[in-house]
């Protein structure tokens, strides 16, 4: 009996493809397997929708923004900082609709997405460092909780959420690396060192409590 990895489906035969989803099976058979009973039925692909909608809006969004910041508030800077918050939101809606079949993925890139987007808020409210005195560390510390938490409620895919746990602690580390070059200061170092240690405790109770499970489940997501 087969099991797919993406919807949990059991399949009995020799199947190359999950009747279901139509995801590739991890112990398929070399030769394409004859017809189910199950009729093949195209994926729907909605992403354009989705693309076209959240385009039509923001443009929608950065006109009215623009007729009112010309007619009634020209000597405002708030027009730069609803065209950045557009942009902002077009962009983690659209890479969330891209990556919203593997929970795992879409909360790390959107993730990735806030530090970065992020930078030019600080840029733009005087640079006062909040983005990665306090961002990164929280969204680093976040991450490594929640793939922490997520490999022990689904067991089945610990190695998934293994491997992003590791990924995660790229964040850690940069973090790490601004605390003791000197860059954290004040509240922010504070922070940093809550958010270093929240990982490191986790990477540890990874190793001894999970160990060799945790290594052998790593090695299979990495096709080590």
């Amino acid at each position: 009996m087969q099991r797919c990895p993406v919807c949990g489906v059991r399949t009995d035969g020799e199947r190359k493809r999950c009747p279901l989803c139509g995801h590739v099976l991890p112990d398929a058979p070399e030769v394409e397997e004859s017809a189910g009973i199950f009729p093949v039925i195209p994926a729907r692909r909605n992403y354009d929708l989705i693309f076209r909608i959240s385009t039509f809006a923001a443009i929608v969004i950065l006109l009215v923004a623009a007729a009112i910041h010309l007619l009634y508030l020209p000597h405002m800077p708030i027009f730069t900082m609803i065209v950045l918050g557009t942009v902002c939101a077009w962009i983690t809606v659209n890479v969330g609709a891209r990556k919203r079949k593997n929970i795992a993925k879409i909360i790390l890139w959107e993730s990735i997405i806030a530090v970065l987007l992020c930078l030019p808020w600080d840029w733009m409210t005087g640079w006062h460092g909040w983005s990665w005195g306090y961002v990164l560390p929280s969204v680093s510390a976040g991450l490594a909780v929640f793939y922490f938490v997520m490999g022990i409620a689904d067991n089945r895919r610990l190695g998934t959420y293994a491997g992003y746990f590791l990924i995660s602690l790229c964040g850690t580390a940069a973090v790490a690396v601004l605390y003791f070059t000197g860059k954290m200061t004040g509240l922010y170092a504070h922070f940093a060192m809550i958010s270093m240690l929240i990982s490191v405790l986790l990477l540890l109770a990874q190793v001894v409590f999970r160990g060799k499970h945790f290594f052998s489940e790593l090695g299979r997501w990495a096709h080590l």
